[in-house]
């Protein structure tokens, strides 16, 4: 009869791990030793993985169900200028990751995540999302970025207040979250200065002289009303002695500001 082969004992598989390498493989022996060797590793083994497998992220589903919360959660007149699938480590999920959508809207950024499956315990009840938020304002800023401890590229967005950093490897729609950025930018900067040409304008008016040409049925009472003034000020200001005027006098109303 041929031999018989050797059978794998908790005592052999425990010798496959002692040596040099010993330190390094405490748990392998721990497993032995708690399901006696033999069959009952494999089993653990196989049942460790199919459980990992089986925690893996429906990436797909998750982009879906995060896109189909982000139209709910916008208001009636707010529209997406930029939008990039995007995901987030907490380590309260135990590093792992949140996939969703990144948006930029023209009021705010948003970001919709799908959290994680729960390790222990199967998930009941309805759907949870990740919500963040950022107000869109002119301090609002966005750049390419390493993200969790410089490992992944991502995107960092953020306002003078708060800071939100994402990873993703859409590399388009990160492109157009960067220039909807930029975009904002340069069109805050062009109100801030148009507003502030127009406050110069409006001063170097209020300084400037004011004078009125008088017409037919104008009367120094009517005059003074229409430029908030009185007829005794009209009349100081012009060195009237009287209240009789001429159509085509010229009346000054208010003196020039230096």
């Amino acid at each position: 009869m041929p031999p018989r082969p050797p059978s794998i004992t908790a005592t052999s598989l425990l010798g496959l791990v002692t040596g040099p390498v010993s330190a390094r493989r405490w748990w392998l022996r721990a497993l032995v030793k708690v399901t006696g060797g033999g069959l009952g590793v494999l089993l653990v083994i196989a049942a460790v993985i199919a459980y990992l497998v089986s925690l893996r992220p429906d990436v797909t589903g998750a982009r879906r169900l995060a896109r189909s919360e982000l139209l709910v959660l916008l208001e009636p007149t707010e529209k997406v200028q930029a939008a990039a699938w995007a995901r987030r480590r907490e380590w309260w999920d135990g590093f792992r990751e949140t996939y969703g959508i990144l948006a930029l809207t023209d009021r705010r950024v948003l970001f919709v995540g799908i959290p994680p499956r729960e390790l222990v315990t199967p998930e009941r009840g309805p759907q949870q999302f990740v919500i963040m938020q950022l107000a869109r304002d002119a301090t609002l800023r966005a750049r390419r970025s390493r993200v969790d401890l410089g490992t992944v590229a991502g995107v960092t967005i953020e306002n003078e207040r708060d800071r939100l950093a994402f990873a993703s490897n859409d590399g388009a729609g990160v492109d157009s979250v960067l220039a909807d950025v930029t975009r904002g930018r340069r069109s805050d900067a062009a109100s801030v200065e148009l507003a502030l040409r127009t406050r110069e304008y409006e001063q170097g008016v209020s300084e400037q002289a004011v004078w009125h040409v008088v017409a037919a049925g104008d009367a120094l009472g009517s005059i003074a009303t229409r430029y908030g003034t009185t007829e005794a000020q009209l009349a100081a200001l012009n060195r009237l002695t009287s209240t009789t005027i001429k159509i085509g006098q010229r009346l000054l109303v208010k003196q020039a500001h230096r």
